[in-house]
């Protein structure tokens, strides 16, 4: 089977980094597949891809329109006919349902978080099958966007790797270390985490030298959360760390994952950071609300969120010993429910399905 894998750009980013593991699980399968970009914006995931000797082509040079990728992927495919047309992210969805339709291709699109574009919601039949990232974004297909159940399946978009974990836990004496990676934009919620750190600290100022947040990732409200971290004067206890090239090296160096997004889909960061042996703090959304179980694997952020994040800091400086504990949990978590074995299985099932059912 050839398949093209439409993705909007190939800047650095969740959807981006997952392309090798999933084109890797897709020619177990047998499928020759290429990536098509519609843009290129950083171009920094075209180095995972060339490692995992994964062919790519983008489509248009810079920034374009919605219907300028259209009619530039229409050329193409003319030229150049997959089998399927596999679309990750809103613009790309778009893009390949339209393009699909008007050369009767039949189209499968992944979605990433539970929530839906207007164009998403209304073009939702253009695409013959709906791939779910996680259970959470599952749900939303069915419920939300009123898919029909046999329009609609979920390949967990992560597959655990704890060949390498921290061992070296936090023993309540030296500063505790918080980190977060994620694009500096609304949805990973930043500007809330600096303010429920800032109110910790008001509250209890003897805490002022004993915790760290660094934040690695980069993006357009960047220098909006930098300026919020002066004007609160948290310039020594919060670090913006820009983009980060090693994320394993990072997570290595933390002792607590903080994730307190608006919205999520799998949330490879926060599972990652489980993987690594990291408790997590963070809000329920997404794969999130099934992975982060409060007194086993972390703290799942409810009600007041400033109050809620103040809060489970506030237990572990009181119980050190529970890093360790919701650490060695959150790795096991992750290593029985997302495995290589399940990874491939999931994947193995929808090109069964593709094959039979849309081929």
């Amino acid at each position: 089977m050839k398949l093209f894998y439409l993705i909007t750009s190939l800047e650095n980013g969740g959807a981006q980094l997952t392309i090798p593991p999933v084109v890797s699980s897709l020619r177990q399968q047998g499928c020759d597949v290429t990536v098509l970009a519609c843009e290129p914006r950083d171009m920094k995931a075209a180095a995972k891809l060339e490692a995992a000797g994964i062919p790519y082509t983008v489509l248009c040079s810079g920034k374009r329109n919605k219907l300028a990728y259209t009619l530039a992927l229409i050329r193409y495919l003319r030229h150049n006919r997959p089998d399927v047309l596999w679309t990750s992210l809103s613009v790309a969805t778009l893009v390949g349902q339209l393009a699909g339709k008007y050369l009767n291709i039949p189209v499968v699109s992944w979605k990433n978080n539970a929530e839906a574009r207007r164009y998403t919601q209304f073009f939702r039949n253009f695409t013959k099958l709906w791939i779910a990232d996680s259970a959470m974004v599952a749900q939303f297909l069915l419920k939300d966007m009123r898919l029909p159940a046999s329009r609609v399946m979920t390949w967990p978009l992560y597959c655990c790797d704890t060949a390498t974990h921290i061992t070296d836990y936090w023993d309540g004496i030296r500063p505790l270390r918080l980190g977060s990676m994620g694009r500096l934009k609304e949805q990973k919620n930043y500007a809330l985490l600096i303010r429920a750190i800032h109110k910790l600290l008001q509250a209890r100022p003897e805490l002022t030298n004993r915790l760290h947040l660094s934040i690695a990732g980069d993006g357009p409200l960047k220098e909006e959360l930098q300026n919020q971290i002066n004007q609160a004067g948290l310039q020594n206890t919060i670090t913006l760390l820009g983009y980060n090239t090693n994320p394993q090296g990072f997570l290595q160096g933390l002792d607590v994952y903080v994730q307190p997004s608006l919205f999520e889909g799998m949330c490879l960061a926060g599972h990652e950071a489980m993987a690594m042996g990291l408790p997590i703090i963070a809000t329920p959304v997404g794969e999130l609300a099934f992975s982060v179980i409060s007194g086993q694997t972390g703290f799942s952020l409810a009600g007041n969120l400033e109050n809620s994040l103040c809060d489970a800091l506030n237990t572990l400086f009181a119980h050190p010993q529970l890093v360790q504990r919701y650490g060695r949990n959150a790795r096991e978590f992750v290593q029985t429910k997302f495995s290589q074995q399940a990874f491939d299985a999931a994947g193995a099932r929808i090109v069964e399905h593709v094959k039979t059912a849309l081929l």
